[in-house]
């Protein structure tokens, strides 16, 4: 009898302790998944309030070359769109917004708006909706980060409109009599004597 004490005994310690540990385990994972709900549905209502990407109004001239634009036109009608249901939407949305932008930038632009400042700001929006759309992908989710990139976002499009609207205006000012000629003979003399420039210098 003493010698099966002697086995028992220790077997019923360490069933004992599993037994603990297991139950510590179970708690310490239950803590987690709350602290994670918890977590998520912040990250939810901080979107819900805060998700306002929008672009600027626009000048009359500007909206008429836009509407013709049918990629801008998909852009901007994503834009628009508010996800309501679950984060899962808003990352969707983002994702949705940066691959439309990203296809903008091989798409023909309006002449009046192909030009390489605007293709610039039109590559500083494509990197701020990377970034957020990265943000709302990463585990768990920082409400700091996503807040700084939904304004910085907003910053973009006002820029990228901005300079839209700063092309429209100066193309739209009246040149002085003979001005249009002048530009036009200099540029036809560059490209006709393109190192002429260099042996002035």
């Amino acid at each position: 009898m003493k010698s099966n004490s002697y086995i028992i005994i220790p077997v019923l310690f360490l069933v004992s302790i599993m037994s603990f540990s297991c139950k510590d385990e179970e708690k310490f994972a239950k803590e987690q998944e709350l602290k994670i709900a918890q977590h998520n549905d912040s990250v939810y209502d901080f979107l819900t309030k805060n998700w306002n990407l929008r672009f600027p109004s626009l000048t009359p001239e500007l909206d008429s070359i836009l509407k013709e634009w049918k990629p801008w036109q998909e852009l901007a009608q994503e834009v628009r769109l508010k996800p309501v249901s679950a984060i899962g939407e808003f990352q969707k949305r983002s994702a949705r917004l940066s691959e439309l932008l990203s296809s903008l930038s091989y798409q023909q632009y309006p002449k009046e708006l192909d030009l390489p400042d605007i293709k610039a700001r039109v590559a500083l929006l494509q990197t701020s909706l990377n970034n957020l759309n990265m943000f709302l992908e990463v585990e768990p989710i920082d409400i700091k980060k996503l807040d700084y990139n939904i304004k910085y976002t907003n910053r973009a499009f006002r820029l990228l409109t901005a300079q839209m609207e700063e092309t429209i205006r100066k193309a739209s000012v009246p040149k002085e009599e003979g001005e249009a000629e002048l530009i036009e003979a200099i540029s036809a003399e560059r490209l006709a004597n393109p190192t002429t420039e260099n042996q002035t210098e």
